[in-house]
């Protein structure tokens, strides 16, 4: 109760004194056939409301998403659930040079990044061409609930420099320590006697510490260059190197090519990392070709190297103005698949009404010897938008499959935005 009346008060205080508040509100309904755990079917009827708010001064902003969700044809345990993805307070420009934001937010700095609730820092120098950013909070739990999480055990800490030498290039240095804690459990033993006895077990926390260099550069039109190491301070090994090329040979076509060196990313006292793991290679190239402004085609080739083994993929697709095809091909070790999607959505009535159709279909044999599994999936909707702030969103969806021969469902989504602008104070 305390929590509830503290937020409501922080949301009048910030609507209060804020110049502009916009945001969304979202309703949907996901509605399916299935089976409980004794395999009897069950009518599942999940509705989602979803509530975005952003609400800014000059230097000031509050900036909250949270959801909650209720089943009202099964009965679920945890229902309703409430998930709070964002709620956030932010200054900007302090001292000309800083900006600071406290609460549960997403962080994308280099190497580190997840949700947290705890506080992020940046700052600016040299012209804004060297930028400072920190962060540390605790790890939000999966269920994103507003309950029993403390830093320490849980946390996740870390930052990035970032320095713009030119205009067209940047260098970034990140450095992550994330720790999630696990929970204790009961286990049976024996004494010497061979009597039974429980303990309980108290393990210690999953680890991961990460460095990354990442540098960028863009010449206009005619090239660009991506490149980012990843170093594992548990394991003392290159985690991951990833190099990225796009080349502009003409105007209407540029030539791809990519390199990644992964190392499987398992966390330090898991009891994952007692086994062997080995590392892949995986170098693609591409193509990219538009020859009129609505038109785009691409192919890409890409081989997967293993330990003993490789495997190879092959995507071929393009877009015309409101249609699009894609087709996929993998084969040798990681299996052998042939899929191909197809989508087309057509704006009506000056977009106030937008129908759109999609079908995929899928053939995936584990080896050659292997039997094939056929999957089939297709969609029906359309999108109605009779003013600027509101929105219906309704698709039925469909799919075939080894283990389900038929599967039907029903989505319908309401958008509502607004937006305020405010002179109270």
């Amino acid at each position: 109760m305390v929590r509830r009346i503290y937020i409501g008060l922080v949301l009048l205080t910030v609507s209060a004194s804020a110049q502009m508040t916009t945001g969304r509100l979202t309703t949907s309904f996901y509605g399916f056939e299935g089976r409980d755990t004794a395999l009897a079917k069950v009518l599942y009827l999940r509705a989602y409301e979803n509530v975005y708010v952003n609400a800014a001064t000059e230097n000031y902003s509050f900036n909250m998403n949270a959801m909650v969700s209720n089943d009202f044809g099964a009965t679920i345990e945890t229902d309703p659930e409430l998930r709070v993805n964002s709620f956030l307070f932010k200054v900007k420009n302090i001292g000309g040079v800083a900006d600071l934001s406290a609460g549960r937010q997403f962080v994308f700095a280099g190497v580190g990044s997840g949700l947290i609730d705890g506080v992020t820092g940046t700052a600016r120098f040299l012209d804004r061409t060297l930028e400072v950013t920190g962060y540390g909070g605790s790890n939000v739990i999966q269920s994103r609930d507003i309950r029993k999480n403390y830093i320490g055990s849980n946390g996740l800490f870390g930052g990035q420099i970032t320095y713009a030498p030119v205009e067209e290039g940047v260098v970034g240095l990140s450095y992550m320590n994330k720790r999630w804690e696990r929970k204790p459990y009961t286990a049976q033993r024996m004494d010497s006697l061979f009597n039974p006895y429980y303990i309980v077990v108290n393990s210690r926390p999953n680890e991961e510490e990460l460095a990354s260099l990442d540098l960028e550069y863009a010449h206009e039109d005619a090239y660009s260059v991506q490149a980012k190491t990843d170093f594992d301070f548990r394991t003392e090994e290159l985690s991951k190197i990833q190099t990225f090329a796009r080349v502009g040979v003409m105007k209407e076509l540029n030539v791809t090519a990519e390199y990644i060196y992964r190392q499987p990313r398992v966390a330090y006292n898991s009891i994952f990392s007692v086994f062997n793991v080995n590392s892949t290679k995986e170098i693609e190239g591409g193509l990219e070709y538009r020859p009129l402004m609505k038109t785009f085609f691409f192919a890409r080739f890409a081989n997967v190297a293993y330990v003993d083994e490789s495997s190879q993929r092959l995507v071929v697709g393009g877009t015309y103005d409101v249609y699009s095809a894609t087709y996929t091909q993998n084969f040798g070790y990681a299996g052998e698949l042939n899929g191909i999607s197809f989508q087309a959505l057509y704006p009506m009535l000056d977009k106030t009404l937008t129908p759109m159709c999609a079908i995929g279909y899928a053939s995936y044999k584990p080896s050659k010897d292997e039997p094939s599994n056929n999957v089939l999936n297709g969609t029906l909707g359309v999108v109605y938008r009779p003013v600027q702030t509101l929105s219906t969103d309704l698709q039925l969806q469909w799919i075939s499959n080894p283990q389900y021969s038929s599967d039907m469902r029903i989505f319908l989504k309401i958008n509502y935005w607004f937006s305020e602008k405010l002179n109270w104070l």
